[in-house]
């Protein structure tokens, strides 16, 4: 990374974001709770398993922490550089996870997992349903008979009001992120557009900056319910994400945003 260069054109899809992904939400994402919730809802639901894939795994946090757990993970990314970081990381900590840049849409790991984990609400970027019919066709293909599909979704009575704008700052020992967003939302397709904005600043000088543009879906608990079970799953529990205590489980209030749903194949 080169000091003084100004770059305000999209890459990859995510391969920008991706480098500075992990530096983004160091201060936001517990990954590690998050694993904790994750093997009490399999307590939860008298369920053991040996084999978990990541579905938008980014640069593997989940993923790695997992695998440190016992799990056989593999990890699909649509983004090469959150792959690439994923896979350093794996080999830093001497830990064997498949990971593999795939649209989750067109998926295809020639075996099947007793779980699949979908976390940040990375299944909100398929945003056309005939994606999240191929998702879930996919998906089914993955997951053996009684397994179970844990994903996070935006729920659309927790959106804020059009445009939302928020700004964050993050650091590490080289660099000082900022990220200026602006959401909005259409309530007619309930896709929300986000606009975000990066500038990367060492010693008070500019070393880069760059845009991204995201479409994500937003669906009612009732909406996603009936797309799973159009798509030969059952919506078996869903709780409240946006909540600090969420390691209670509690159910989704009508103003939650984020919620954590819990499928199972049938």
């Amino acid at each position: 990374m080169m000091l003084g260069i100004l770059r305000c054109n999209l890459l990859g899809i995510f391969d920008k974001f991706g480098e500075y992904y992990d530096l983004t939400y160091r201060e936001t994402m517990d990954y590690k709770k998050d694993c904790d919730i994750l093997e009490s809802i399999f307590k939860a639901f008298k369920m053991k398993p040996k084999s978990i894939l990541d579905l938008g795994c980014g640069t593997g946090s989940h993923a790695l922490i997992l695998a440190k757990r016992g799990y056989s993970v593999a990890g699909i990314d649509v983004s090469k550089v959150m792959i690439e970081k994923a896979k350093a990381k794996a080999e830093k900590e001497n830990m064997k996870i498949e990971f593999h840049v795939q649209d989750m849409r067109r998926m295809k790991l020639n075996r099947k997992f007793d779980c699949t984990i979908s976390m940040f609400g990375a299944l909100g970027f398929v945003y056309l349903y005939k994606g999240l019919v191929d998702t879930l066709s996919g998906l089914k293909q993955h997951l053996n008979k009684g397994g179970l599909f844990i994903f996070e979704f935006w729920s659309v009575g927790g959106v804020r009001a059009s445009p939302y704008h928020r700004w964050m700052e993050a650091k590490d020992q080289q660099v000082t992120l900022y990220r200026l967003s602006e959401s909005s939302f259409d309530h007619l397709t309930s896709i929300m557009t986000l606009d975000m904005k990066f500038i990367i600043v060492h010693k008070d000088k500019l070393v880069e900056s760059f845009k991204e543009k995201f479409k994500m879906r937003c669906y009612t608990l009732a909406e996603m319910r009936q797309y799973l079970e159009s798509n030969g799953f059952k919506l078996v529990a869903a709780y409240d994400w946006d909540v600090e205590d969420r390691e209670k489980l509690k159910k989704p209030r009508r103003e939650t945003f984020r919620v954590l749903a819990v499928a199972e194949r049938t």
